[in-house]
């Protein structure tokens, strides 16, 4: 028995994260991370960008736990990288205005993410849901192969509420005009950001965890995948998991 791929269609809408999950993000910021570094005279190395990404990932934990803002966060990254090396003579407001102009420009993708956006978006509306900075969001998206290809970008700084907050998805479900939440599918890589705003909205969570991490905090997760490939299925409604084996 064959279903037609509307009738066989799971969700109405893709909620999908950017970093780390479509955008090779620890690639643009290593970018981003030495030109900010050669801006300011400092040499940049990969010791320098372990000690910066450390700062910079507590202090975006800390502002999904609604802990900093913005803006604050920007600058404080670089105050606290500054102070941890021991450079006293470069501005940290210069330095964050330099990682953020390269940031935006860089549009690298993860291996296989562009392809697969333009696939998934044949099926369904793909709405990428992001707490990125609105300036560094736009440009890369300007930049990328995907553009033409999304239904619409929801950002942090534009909604006023970042994930876990479930706001962002509400907003990428208003984009879409879904209001069947069991109809809506949150993919990203990230617990505490994605699949906790998945869980705050009451949609569904796919959870891209290609490196096999735990999920400590038990959060509810309805497909775990080690490949973007994986969520063609999924969309489909014929994921082999709970389908209906036909």
């Amino acid at each position: 028995m064959h279903h037609n791929e509307t009738a066989a269609r799971r969700y109405d809408v893709l909620l999908c994260d950017a970093d780390n999950t479509i955008f090779d993000f620890s690639r643009a910021e290593e970018i981003a991370f030495a030109s900010a570094c050669e801006a300011m005279g400092i040499a940049p190395t990969g010791e320098l960008l372990h000690i910066y990404s450390e700062i910079n990932d507590a202090l975006w934990k800390l502002f999904e736990r609604g802990g900093i803002d913005q803006p604050t966060l920007r600058v404080r990254r670089f105050e606290q990288f500054l102070a941890k090396i021991g450079v006293t003579n470069v501005d940290p407001k210069a330095m964050s205005e330099a990682f953020v102009t390269s940031l935006g420009q860089q549009a690298v993708m993860i291996p296989g993410a562009a392809d697969a956006v333009r696939r998934w978006s044949r099926v369904v509306p793909v709405v990428i849901v992001t707490n990125g900075i609105a300036r560094v969001q736009h440009g890369r998206m300007d930049r990328s192969e995907i553009k033409g290809d999304i239904a619409g970008l929801v950002i942090s700084e534009e909604v006023g509420a970042a994930k876990p907050d479930p706001k962002m998805v509400y907003e990428g479900l208003r984009i879409a005009g879904v209001t069947d939440k069991s109809r809506a599918l949150m993919l990203g890589d990230s617990l505490t950001s994605d699949i906790a705003a998945a869980a705050n909205a009451g949609i569904d969570a796919c959870w891209y965890n290609p490196k096999g991490k735990a999920n400590a905090a038990g959060l509810p997760v309805r497909y775990e995948i080690t490949s973007l490939d994986e969520v063609d299925a999924i969309l489909a409604g014929g994921d082999g998991k709970d389908g209906d084996g036909e």
